[in-house]
């Protein structure tokens, strides 16, 4: 009698799960669909997009990264992973901003304006040309990403939308969309932040295998070969290139760790208030191995040099941009002098003409930088010029000029440049 009842609910559902469903095999059909979603990426977008965060972390551009519910949960990570995940010894580190992360400010934006503008308002506070906004969306058609997107190109940012099948309007609306072609969420947002980590990791493989110097404008803005300060179709114009330890400041034996241990050479303020007038770009060239041998932070010799900078413009000098290399010796880098590497990066970089350009330095790596590019030379008697100069006499004779400092590299820059004009 009972086994001609009907089964109750409960075990009719559980006589249904037993036949009609299949836990692994979902789970194998789902990472299936992802590994096919994978294969088909447009993974030469996705090279470009590498490239565009590698040149805004050198050129020390904001990156601001969003999203809408769970798209919002992979900016934070990328974000996370961006400033942490992603440093390498001797560059800039990432200035990633998440704008959904602040909650009280979200809501304060959602309430006191609208939920749709509470991603673009905190652009206004931060953004500036040349930064970079990165929106996920799987459906391409959050409004509150479309408004921060569609602000940010207003203002000169570049843009990039991380997107599901067919793309909506984001993926028109960016600079570069990456599309992963699915139309169901969680597989779209597994792919997300796969691509995520795997950017993370090309970015920072990157920096460790380039060995770049860094370069920074008096802005605090850096820029590259890639992204110059100045407009390819100018013409390039000669420069004034200067070493720092020795030439400009005192050099020390155990290296300049802090702003208190710089400690500028006398007449030297005066020197660049002089060269200033010549209108031609100074650049000081230095070597900074102490970065990389651990015994200065990156971001230390950074912040002493734009202090140097800001010191100079006061006493009504200039520095334009300082270029430096963080490599130890041992590393084998392109741009650490005698090499030519860093004054070829400036060169690319500010668009100058090395061979009409000056160089001043105090050791012979600097001499043989300047002279292998075709830059007229001078060695100053300061720092390690006074011991050094038997020696540059011997190998270079009078394509290096001798004098006693700055001061004196200046009135000779300056009759050249009379006699040039």
């Amino acid at each position: 009698m009972y086994a001609e009842t009907e089964p109750s609910d409960q075990e009719a559902n559980a006589g249904t799960c037993q036949v009609g469903f299949d836990g692994p095999a979902f789970l194998r059909d789902y990472g299936r669909r992802v590994s096919t979603l994978l294969e088909a990426l447009p993974w030469e977008v996705v090279d470009r997009v590498v490239e565009a965060l590698h040149q805004a972390r050198l050129c020390r551009a904001h990156v601001f990264v969003c999203g809408n519910g769970g798209s919002a949960a992979t900016a934070a990570h990328m974000v996370n992973d961006l400033n942490k995940g992603a440093n390498a010894p001797g560059v800039p580190r990432f200035r990633a901003v998440g704008l959904a992360d602040n909650v009280p400010l979200l809501m304060a934006w959602s309430n006191d304006r609208c939920y749709a503008d509470a991603l673009l308002e905190p652009l206004r506070n931060l953004a500036r040309p040349g930064d970079m906004l990165v929106g996920f969306s799987c459906s391409g058609n959050s409004e509150n990403v479309l408004r921060a997107v569609d602000y940010a190109r207003r203002l000169g940012v570049f843009t990039v939308g991380l997107t599901g099948h067919p793309g909506g309007k984001l993926a028109a609306l960016t600079d570069l969309s990456i599309l992963v072609p699915g139309d169901c969420m969680e597989q779209v947002e597994d792919v997300h932040l796969l691509l995520e980590h795997a950017m993370i990791g090309a970015l920072r493989e990157r920096a460790q295998r380039d060995l770049l110097p860094s370069l920074l404008l008096a802005s605090g803005r850096g820029a590259t070969p890639q992204r110059p300060s100045v407009p390819r179709d100018l013409p390039p114009r000669p420069a004034i290139l200067i070493d720092r330890d020795g030439v400009l400041n005192a050099n020390r034996a155990d290296h300049v760790k802090s702003w208190e241990e710089l400690c500028l050479l006398p007449g030297v303020l005066e020197a660049l208030h002089e060269l200033a007038r010549l209108g031609l770009p100074i650049v000081v060239v230095t070597n900074q191995a102490a970065i990389n041998r651990g015994m200065v932070d990156f971001e230390v010799v950074e912040s002493i040099h734009l202090r140097l900078m800001d010191m100079v413009v006061a006493h009504g000098g200039r520095i334009d941009a300082v270029v430096w290399c963080p490599h130890r010796p041992d590393e084998g880098c392109a741009c650490r002098k005698p090499a030519t590497g860093m004054l070829t990066y400036a060169a690319q970089s500010l668009n100058l003409d090395l061979s009409r350009s000056y160089l001043v330095g105090d050791a012979e790596s600097d001499i043989a930088a300047g002279g292998a590019v075709g830059c007229r030379t001078a060695l100053v008697r300061t720092g390690r010029g006074a011991e050094a100069c038997e020696r540059v006499k011997a190998c270079w004779g009078e394509a290096c000029r001798l004098v006693e400092d700055l001061g004196e590299a200046a009135r000779w820059i300056m009759e050249c440049e009379g006699k040039a004009r």
